[in-house]
């Protein structure tokens, strides 16, 4: 990996106007962290909303990471009035790999998922995946069972206008006993598993999932 960390370096977040250009972008401070995956943004009034996951540094000591603290979920509220960012934690388990329901990118949502992480010393995919309630202010966590490891989870709707949490949740989980692999099937109002499609072979976990229709 190319990058090191560097202390003295600070860290900022730029927003630019949709019908601008690069003159238009306006910087704002964070605390320094690095982000590999956002949540979701979206505008609302004079603010613009961030949920990312947030890790409080990166290839300081392992160029090859993310092994070098627990990454949370925060939310970064940019208030273009004051020209200042309010930053909270969302949920402090350690998580990566968030998604929401794709029809809501770049508006406001509800509900996020992202796959708990183990972290240790080193950076390991999880065996839990959690739904982030955002406006009751709570989240619930779905086992995928012990020696189960997960990837990137996909919200698939019901149908084109369903509710936002009214469909399913789909991943691999890689089985360490076996050494094989599933689609895991749940429902992604209640996290039980309503479904599975059993494979003849491990599927490596890669970091990122997503479906397409083949019509």
């Amino acid at each position: 990996m190319p990058y090191r960390w560097n202390p003295r370096y600070p860290a900022r977040v730029g927003v630019m106007p949709r019908e601008g250009g690069a003159a238009d972008v306006r910087w704002f401070d964070v605390e320094p962290c690095y982000v590999f995956h956002p949540l979701n943004a979206y505008d609302e009034g004079d603010t613009v909303v961030l949920d990312v996951v947030r890790h409080p540094k990166m290839f300081a000591t392992d160029t090859n990471g993310p092994n070098e603290a627990a990454p949370t979920l925060d939310r970064w509220t940019v208030d273009l009035a004051d020209g200042k960012v309010r930053e909270s934690r969302l949920d402090d388990r350690p998580q990566e790999f968030p998604r929401v329901d794709e029809r809501l990118v770049g508006r406001r949502h509800r509900y996020g998922y992202a796959l708990q992480t183990e972290y240790t010393t080193e950076f390991n995919m999880g065996d839990a995946l959690l739904k982030h309630d955002l406006v009751a202010g709570r989240t619930e966590a779905a086992s995928l069972g012990k020696g189960r490891s997960g990837s990137e989870f996909v919200f698939i709707p019901s149908s084109s206008d369903a509710a936002e949490d009214d469909g399913v949740l789909m991943g691999f989980v890689y089985d360490s006993a076996t050494d094989l692999s599933e689609l895991a099937i749940l429902d992604a109002r209640t996290l039980e598993a309503v479904g599975a499609v059993h494979l003849p072979a491990r599927v490596p976990n890669g970091f990122h999932g997503n479906w397409a229709p083949t019509e």
